[in-house]
């Protein structure tokens, strides 16, 4: 812990001396800046590979593969693609209510757009732990 008398004019005793040092301070600073121009220009020679698209880089390694396109048995292929409109009929919305609490379940409210297709019969059974029929001093 440093003492009152340690510390002088709110510097620190190792920090005093380089705080008072401007010209010091002021060629390690340029020593700096001189090393950072020196890395920009070196730069593009050392590194400028990673700026380049990697696909140029290797355009002479890479020579096509001349391989005979295989065909597929006709039990492995896939059938053609059917639209989702085939499966999905979407019919047109109604008009917007007027209210501005009918803005939130507007379409669900209509039977014709119920979500619920099966019926409201699915209950929730409770929690795992009431179904295993477990103790309640066994659970934390």
């Amino acid at each position: 812990m440093a003492t009152a008398a340690a510390v002088k004019g709110g510097v620190a005793p190792s920090n005093r001396a380089a705080a008072c040092n401007i010209w010091a301070l002021d060629q390690i600073w340029k020593a700096r800046i001189a090393q950072e121009h020196r890395a920009y220009k070196k730069w593009p020679m050392d590194w400028g590979f990673m700026a380049t698209d990697y696909k140029d880089l290797v355009k002479d390694e890479i020579r096509p593969l001349d391989r005979p396109k295989l065909e597929m048995p006709e039990t492995l292929r896939l059938p053609p693609i059917t639209p989702i409109e085939k499966y999905i009929k979407v019919d047109k919305s109604p008009p917007l209510p007027r209210s501005s609490a009918g803005y939130i379940g507007w379409r669900s409210g209509d039977k014709l757009y119920n979500l619920e297709r099966y019926g409201g019969y699915a209950r929730g059974k409770g929690g795992l732990i009431r179904q295993l029929k477990w103790p309640d001093e066994g659970v934390d």
